[in-house]
């Protein structure tokens, strides 16, 4: 599989190229600045700048499936990842690419969710303290829900280093406390993209 992986050189988009290598696949990473990937003949990198509609279609070529590792963490706007989708949707449905895993944290809220009284209280303070984040995470999944995409989005605790371990999807949350690896993440991405999959929905992924 040709898989487009946008935020590639990112600290959870490096362990998603090095898995899907791993596994076979061809990859594009769409990357911003400095990549400093090791040769491989199965990668491609594009820098380009995820608010150019161009930049994205271009790194969209020959693609069959697409992973969205983007982050507005650091960023001045805070809006990278749904900014990101306004040009990912239409430009893989200009080239009827169908598939794509996205990935937010835990507290962004779909509008599917049943809202339990906790999740009300944290999402309180979650909104005080990283409002923005929290916008663009859920956007972005207001976005993708509005496409003819066949869309999964991993929404993730505070991620760690460390080995992948074990991990697993509900859509049913967890303890807030709770931590996974990075490495699982990854893992978890590319697995929904060589199964079937949580199509159309917004798993929580915990250990």
């Amino acid at each position: 599989m040709h898989i487009t992986v946008f935020g590639a050189s990112g600290k959870v988009g490096r362990l998603v190229v090095a898995e899907a290598l791993a596994r076979g696949h061809q990859v594009t990473g769409f990357v911003h600045r400095h990549s400093n990937f090791e040769h491989h003949e199965k990668l491609r990198i594009i820098k380009g700048d995820i608010h150019s509609g161009k930049a994205v279609a271009a790194s969209l070529e020959g693609s069959e499936a697409v992973i969205c590792a983007l982050g507005s963490w650091g960023t001045r706007n805070k809006d990278i990842v749904s900014s990101g989708m306004r040009h990912i949707i239409p430009g893989m449905e200009a080239l009827q690419i169908t598939r794509i895993v996205s990935l937010t944290g835990s507290e962004a809220r779909d509008s599917s969710d049943s809202v339990s009284i906790l999740r009300t209280v944290t999402r309180f303070f979650a909104r005080l303290i990283i409002g923005k984040i929290l916008h663009d995470g859920e956007e972005h999944i207001r976005l993708l829900k509005a496409s003819q995409l066949d869309w999964t989005v991993l929404r993730s605790p505070i991620m760690t280093g460390g080995p992948a371990l074990s991990y697993r999807l509900t859509l049913k949350p967890k303890a807030h406390w709770q931590t996974i690896p990075r490495k699982a993440v990854a893992k978890a991405m590319v697995d929904q993209l060589e199964g079937p999959g949580y199509i159309h929905a917004s798993p929580f992924i915990y250990r």
